[in-house]
């Protein structure tokens, strides 16, 4: 843990976070501790939340009693620092082919055997069947996953917003996808018929491998992610396991190396996770995962960076644990959802020191 964090955080100086009397210093220091407890931060959302009115599942809460209760929370886990709280990431649900639902969200099933799952929400993930050859397009809406098997037993899962189309001639001489979204791909290798994702102004061709692809358009970009074996990119190159290649709209590249891609790959488990990410970026990923209308009141506030993961989250929760970790307020207006600041509380500066540390402290 970095010197300058404290194993503990003073609850009186959290209390002054929450009433916005807290310097500049000690605003970053309770933000950097909050992004590495995402245990205590999520209370502290909660708390938040109550005390806002936003929980209106009960009776609103005695605010002196609530903030005692919190207290104890902390120094109790101040006085256990080894303990980790064990969580275990729910999968998707599915639901049959045969409901309204896939054929509304597929849309173009070819014929009653063309079967995959789709999944929604939380609960069993069961296998798919094997997707006969043809032209064929799935597609997932916001909140949703789906993962299907193709026929030479190549597995997908996409996420959600995406579209994945199937070359009508699979399997003979090519394999093709065409991926608008996310999607995650382990391959069934076969040097005679090369696999391919097609996404934006790129192509990334299977080397024998597992491996993700990220191409929405708010992006910019393609972005490859390769758990095992490698992958070649159009514009980069070979990608071994571990690395991370992007290829811009406008043809820039880059590769990195970033040893573990897990945090990376969370949203497989439903898990998002963010390190030094722009808010602006983190809420477009909210409205994907959650369906949510999640605003700014203040245009300034998008380059704002937040560090941390969000897993087994409602979505008023998701916004609350952002909202709390940033120093804003989150409020509702009509449909929507505003994140706003709060004098005293939100930095003044659009940026932070890194804490790019706390992500791989945050899921225990």
């Amino acid at each position: 843990m970095p010197p300058d964090l404290p194993d503990r955080l003073d609850p009186e100086l959290l209390a002054r976070y929450l009433a916005g009397e807290c310097a500049e210093a000690e605003t970053a220091v309770v933000r950097r501790y909050l992004m590495a407890h995402p245990e205590e931060a999520r209370a502290l959302a909660r708390f938040v939340r109550r005390l806002d009115g936003e929980d209106v599942r009960g009776a609103a809460p005695e605010a002196a009693a609530s903030w005692q209760t919190m207290r104890e929370r902390l120094r109790a886990s101040a006085a256990a620092p080894g303990s980790q709280v064990v969580r275990h990431a729910a999968p998707p649900a599915v639901v049959p082919v045969r409901s309204g639902v896939w054929r509304r969200l597929a849309g173009l099933a070819a014929s009653a055997g063309a079967a995959a799952a789709l999944g929604i929400g939380y609960g069993r993930t069961h296998r798919a069947p094997a997707v006969a050859a043809g032209p064929r397009t799935y597609a997932t809406v916001a909140g949703e996953r789906a993962e299907l098997r193709l026929v030479d037993g190549t597995r997908v899962r996409i996420g959600p917003r995406s579209r994945l189309r199937v070359a009508s001639d699979y399997g003979a001489e090519r394999r093709d996808v065409y991926l608008e979204g996310e999607a995650y791909f382990d391959v069934r290798h076969d040097v005679r018929r090369p696999f391919t994702v097609f996404a934006g102004n790129a192509s990334a061709r299977d080397l024998g491998t597992a491996f993700a692809v990220r191409s929405y358009a708010e992006d910019g970009a393609v972005q490859v992610v390769v758990r095992s074996g490698t992958v070649a990119l159009s514009g980069v190159g070979t990608l071994g396991a571990g690395d991370v290649g992007r290829l811009s709209a406008d043809g820039r590249s880059s590769l990195r190396h970033a040893g573990d891609v897990a945090p990376m790959l969370g949203w497989l488990d439903g898990r998002l996770a963010f390190d030094d990410a722009r808010l602006d970026r983190v809420l477009v990923d909210l409205r994907r995962w959650y369906d949510l209308d999640v605003r700014l009141d203040d245009s300034s506030l998008a380059a704002l960076p937040f560090t941390g993961t969000i897993a087994e989250a409602s979505p008023d929760d998701a916004v609350a644990l952002v909202a709390v970790t940033l120093g804003l307020r989150a409020r509702r207006e009509g449909a929507a959802i505003v994140l706003e600041r709060v004098p005293g509380r939100t930095p003044r500066t659009p940026r932070a020191p890194r804490a790019s540390w706390a992500s791989r402290r945050a899921t225990p």
